[in-house]
Parts: C-alpha cells; sequence; structure tokens
C-alpha cells in the first residue's frame, strides 16, 4: 500500500486525487499531457507511450514532509513510500507499443483529535483517523499513424480505506472507557480510457506537441464493512458488533479530461502547458446522492525542461535534464462553500548513468507547496515538501531479435 501523499482534506470522500504523474513529470509541475520524451514512461496520457521507441522499466518513490496548522495549533507530519512502477516495450518497432503500470488515484491518510464535553462532568476525546487508497493498475497500447499516435488504457481501480473514529471517556467511573467505530471500504472495477498525441514538426529539429486524453465517468464497486465495539479502561473489549455489511455498492466517479501544448527542440529544450478537469460535483455515493463537500477540480500546469548540451556528452552536466514547473490545483474539496486550493513550485533533475547497451536515468525531484487556509473556519493550511526519487532504464536488447549467433 503507497503512502506517500497526506492530507487533512483527504477525510473527505475517496481522499485526495493524483493529478501529477511520474517523477518527472512532477518536477516540471505535472506537465506530460502534450510532453514526453522516449526515456521516460508516461502514465498521464496513453498516446504519449509512443514515444518509447525501446523497452522502458521505470519505478518511483517519495517522501511527503507536511506542516498543518488551523491558526492556533499546529502540528508536523511525515510519510512516504512505493509510488509507482511501469514498463512498456515495442510490439512493432516505432508503430505499436505496449505497457504496463501501477500507482495511486487517490489516497487517504489524516488523523484529528479533539476534546469535547462528555457525560457526569468528563470529557470525550474523539480520534479520527484514516489510511488508504484507491490504486490503478494500468494496461496501455499506443499506435502511430505518421504524425498522430493514438493511445488506449484499460484501468482496474482497487484498493481498501479504513476510517476510524475512537470516542474514550475520561475523568468518569465508567467500564466502557472506550467505543470505537471501523469502517472499511474495498474497491474493485475495470474502466477504460483514451488519449490522442500530434506533433507538428517545424524546422531545426523543433516541434509543436499537442495532446489530450478523456477518462469517461464510471460506477465504482465497493463492500462496506462497519463494526463496532467497546473497551474497558485496560483495554479489554468487552462487546462488538457489525452495523453494516454491504456487498453490492458502488459510486459514481465522475468524467475526467486533460488537454496540453508544448514547444520542443529536441535534446535541447522544451516548455509546455497543461490543463486538467473533473467536475466532482457529479460524484455520487453509495446511497445515489451527491456530497455538499465536492465541486469541480481543475489542475493547471506550467513546466520546461532544459539540456545544457547533449551533443558533447562526455561531460555529464551536459547530458543532465533540469526541470522546473508550477502547479495551481482547485481541489475538489469544499469547506463552508470555499474552495480549497494547492499552489506549488517544482523542480528537478534526470541524472544519465550511461550504460554499453542503453541508457538509464536517476530521477530526482521536489515540490515546494501550500494547500488550503485558515482564513475560513473549518479550513486549515498545510505547507509541504515533497521529495521524489527513482529511475528508469532503457534497454535496447530486451525485445531485440538475435540475428547473428
Amino acid at each position: 500500500m503507497a503512502q506517500g501523499d497526506q492530507s487533512s482534506y483527504s477525510a473527505l470522500g475517496v481522499g485526495s486525487l493524483n493529478w501529477s504523474g511520474f517523477a518527472q513529470n512532477e518536477a516540471m509541475g505535472g506537465l506530460g499531457v502534450g510532453y514526453n520524451t522516449k526515456y521516460f514512461y508516461n502514465d498521464l496520457n496513453p498516446a504519449l507511450l509512443g514515444a518509447n521507441y525501446e523497452a522502458v522499466f521505470q519505478l518511483g518513490t517519495t517522501v511527503d514532509y507536511r506542516n498543518i496548522t488551523n491558526g492556533s495549533d499546529s502540528y508536523s507530519t511525515v510519510s512516504g513510500g512505493f509510488k509507482e512502477f511501469a514498463m512498456s516495450a515495442p510490439l512493432v518497432y516505432g508503430k505499436w507499443n505496449l505497457g504496463i503500470s501501477l500507482s495511486p488515484y487517490t489516497s487517504v491518510n489524516y488523523g484529528f483529535t479533539q476534546v469535547q464535553t462528555g457525560p457526569e462532568g468528563g470529557d470525550t476525546n474523539i480520534d479520527v483517523t484514516g489510511r488508504g487508497g484507491i490504486d490503478q493498475a494500468n494496461l496501455v497500447t499506443s499506435f502511430k499513424i505518421g504524425d498522430l499516435s493514438i493511445g488506449l488504457k484499460g484501468t482496474y481501480y482497487f484498493g481498501i480505506i479504513n476510517n476510524e473514529d475512537k470516542f474514550t471517556l475520561t475523568d468518569i467511573n465508567s467500564n466502557f472507557a472506550t467505543t470505537i467505530v471501523n469502517e472499511r471500504r474495498s474497491f474493485g472495477q475495470l474502466a477504460a480510457s483514451a488519449g490522442l498525441y500530434y506533433n507538428l514538426n517545424l524546422s531545426n529539429n523543433k516541434r509543436l506537441n499537442f495532446g489530450a486524453y478523456y477518462n469517461p465517468g464510471f460506477n465504482l464497486r465497493q463492500e462496506r464493512l462497519v463494526t463496532f465495539e467497546n473497551e474497558t479502561p485496560n483495554g479489554t473489549t468487552t462487546s462488538t458488533d457489525t452495523l453494516a455489511y454491504n456487498k453490492d455498492e458502488s459510486l459514481y466517479i465522475p468524467e475526467k479530461m486533460g488537454f496540453g501544448i508544448s514547444y520542443e527542440k529536441f535534446r535541447s529544450f522544451a516548455v509546455g502547458l497543461d490543463v486538467q478537469f473533473q467536475n466532482w460535483r457529479s460524484y455520487r455515493n453509495y446511497q445515489g446522492s451527491t456530497e455538499s463537500y465536492y465541486g469541480n477540480a481543475i489542475r493547471v500546469a506550467l513546466g520546461t525542461e532544459y539540456i545544457p548540451n547533449a551533443e558533447q556528452p562526455t561531460k555529464l552536466i551536459n547530458v543532465t535534464s533540469f526541470r522546473f514547473g508550477i502547479h495551481y490545483e482547485k481541489t475538489p474539496f469544499l469547506i463552508s462553500n470555499e474552495v480549497v486550493n494547492d499552489f506549488g513550485i517544482n523542480f528537478g533533475v534526470s541524472v544519465p548513468l550511461s550504460s554499453f547497451w542503453g541508457l538509464s536515468h536517476l530521477n530526482v525531484g521536489a515540490t515546494l507547496g501550500q494547500r488550503g487556509n485558515i482564513s475560513t473556519t473549518g479550513l486549515v493550511r498545510e505547507n509541504y515538501v515533497k521529495l521524489n526519487l527513482g529511475f528508469s532504464l532503457q534497454d535496447i536488447t530486451w525485445f531485440s531479435k538475435q540475428r547473428f549467433n
């Protein structure tokens, strides 16, 4: 289970969304709908898999440091772990590719503590926590028709979200000091999506790239188990009960789409802009109802990549990719009808690790960002630093036929 992201707002719905792709995309603010190079796997637009002429293997990890405040109290926390895996291979060289990937779709990782006045003059400590999320396993194919690439993606969404509400009575004489309510939601659903990519060749290895993808809305199957238990002050469980056990529920996940454009000078410089949309107002819970805390979500990424001098590879710095980007996200979350915004500055490098048969890269990146504000009651502000570390391996021999013995 990946716990590479954390947010107080992930307590709502199905958690925080993952928009930003793999490590090389995140270093450019999440840019990737209309830009990719052959050395890296692109998980944002299935049509861009066609850029990988050779076999590519890629994985990444992340660490998230976050300081959370409501204006009077603050708390710092660190989370991290495995984030993504992908592999692609050519079926017909330069024309048809196949790839698989595993990455988070949403993340749930939060914790709250409140103290309220309880019965008989005592206090009630309320601990609310949640862990888990929805992951996506993807099977992607992309084929080229001239300068146009078409991508198709089949996705299996799966995962578990655990929410626990723990109520502890203090300063009173009671045999039932603690009450715990657990909710476990398990998910599983197949869905499909598609993407397009077109490159307009200019002069001197320059070109304009255009990309788009569309993920139709779908019903996500859910199995929900809610349990209840009482504990004595010494931690002994005295009674348990099952409050709900439903196997045939579903949530409606709204459609999602993205558009991107980039200008590229081959192996030298690139700059691009992506916009992604998902209207979470059309989300439906297991009862078929909308949720007041969901609104329309938009993410904008502006990023650039620079390679100093790829024609002179004798110096490592000449062939290192330097990346920079900014992102703005209007998250789907609404608190007291106020939008929760997320803004960040992103940067990173991909350092090539040369070998005789192929080319590998060490991918390092960081994001400095802020989510939410404290101007409205009920909101919190999260200042975060996110570090990404991974590598990509490209090898020209894995799927080449032997010609000499």
